[in-house]
């Protein structure tokens, strides 16, 4: 039994461990109040509905439709998880990046324009870099601001955030070839297969599901190269110490305004990268908003659900997104689709207290310690 103890609180010294356990703590009681929710509203048929959040595509009994729908939800995480490396990179940098959704709204106005059939007929590859270089420089102006200037990047980027939301709608809704009103929404690549992200097949391992694609692979790869970057590189190196103490970056001769140039490009072009994979395989398109894209907020959550961490991030974006498709499938049952977002909206608020959760984790191990050093003190004076 002391071996088990031993070996439980080895393993819960680890960082990695107290990320996985703090975050299953916040998805669960963001789960346990989302249930509660349920039962305040139909007694009687919240079982069934919290078996509908949970399960998704669980729920289907045709094999064929479970296939779609996993396809569907695994498509979706896909930009999420791409917004949610977004924040990480920038956060691991010392910047929190609240930007995000602009720089998202920059890269759909360029996907708008050159995806259109009457265009240059841009292939899809093209239009994915020339959007994810448009975000990232629309991003670096608030690097740059910081750099220079020490604007605080939170500030600058709610304000970008509605500049770029200002100028989609001026710039999209204004133009015929771009905006069908009949839909109030921009005729994104929908007359253009050449802007879309190619299915490679994958659509037919999902019942023919043609969101699936190369974008999930492509997202993936992306996830590899952040965790290269911060783990084997000289600039990932620099980058995080830059986020961790920029007087001992300074000191160590680390140019601060390179790494916050560098991280806030890398940034705003992985939230580009989230704008390509939501309209390059064509579910969704720009409509006239008097806000910005939620998906930016999203990554924030999904980014400290995950730890910051960018295999933990793949974990929380996929449970975010599985959340938010099981929760459209309660309508049936008397619940409004919106409860599954304030289940996410909890899990997503809980998120902010992952670091408190680890503090109290640490405390707990440093009390254990010292409660041992003091036990085998009295044993040596007995």
């Amino acid at each position: 039994m002391n071996k088990v103890k031993t070996f439980f609180y080895s393993l819960l010294k680890k960082e990695s461990t107290k990320t996985v356990v703090t975050s299953l703590w916040c998805a669960l009681i963001g789960l346990i109040i989302g249930f509660i929710l349920l039962v305040c509203i139909n007694a009687k048929n919240a079982p069934y509905g919290m078996t509908s959040v949970l399960g998704n595509y669980l729920i289907f009994t045709d094999p064929q439709d479970k296939l779609h729908y996993f396809g569907q939800t695994l498509a979706k995480t896909a930009p999420l998880l791409a917004m949610s490396l977004s924040i990480l990179v920038s956060y691991k940098a010392g910047l929190f990046n609240l930007g995000g959704s602009g720089q998202y709204t920059i890269a759909v106005i360029i996907i708008s324009f050159l995806g259109l059939e009457d265009s240059a007929n841009w292939p899809w590859w093209a239009v994915m870099i020339i959007a994810m270089i448009g975000a990232a420089l629309w991003s670096m102006i608030s690097g740059a601001l910081k750099a220079f200037f020490n604007v605080n990047e939170v500030i600058s980027g709610i304000m970008l955030n509605w500049i770029a939301l200002y100028i989609a709608n001026a710039l999209l809704t204004s133009n015929s070839s771009v905006w069908d009103t009949s839909h109030s929404q921009a005729k994104v690549i929908t007359s253009s297969s050449n802007a879309f992200i190619p299915s490679i097949g994958l659509d037919r391992l999902f019942d023919g599901n043609s969101i699936v694609g190369l974008g999930m692979i492509l997202v993936l790869i992306f996830t590899v190269v952040i965790f290269i970057l911060f783990k084997k590189t000289t600039i990932g190196y620099e980058l995080k110490v830059t986020g961790l103490n920029k007087d001992a970056a300074n000191y160590a001769g680390i140019n601060r305004v390179k790494s916050i140039l560098i991280a806030t490009g890398i940034s705003g072009a992985l939230a580009g990268l989230a704008a390509s994979l939501n309209l390059q395989n064509g579910f969704t398109s720009w409509q006239l908003s008097s806000v910005p894209p939620d998906i930016g907020f999203q990554g924030i959550s999904s980014a400290f659900l995950g730890g910051l961490h960018p295999i933990g991030v793949i974990f929380s974006s996929y449970f975010i997104v599985h959340i938010s498709e099981g929760g459209s499938m309660i309508t049936d049952l008397g619940f409004s689709p919106e409860v599954a977002s304030i289940m996410t909206s909890l899990i997503i608020y809980l998120s902010g207290f992952v670091a408190f959760i680890k503090e109290f984790i640490t405390r707990y191990e440093l009390k254990r310690e010292l409660n041992k050093i003091s036990r085998n003190k009295e044993e040596a004076t007995r």
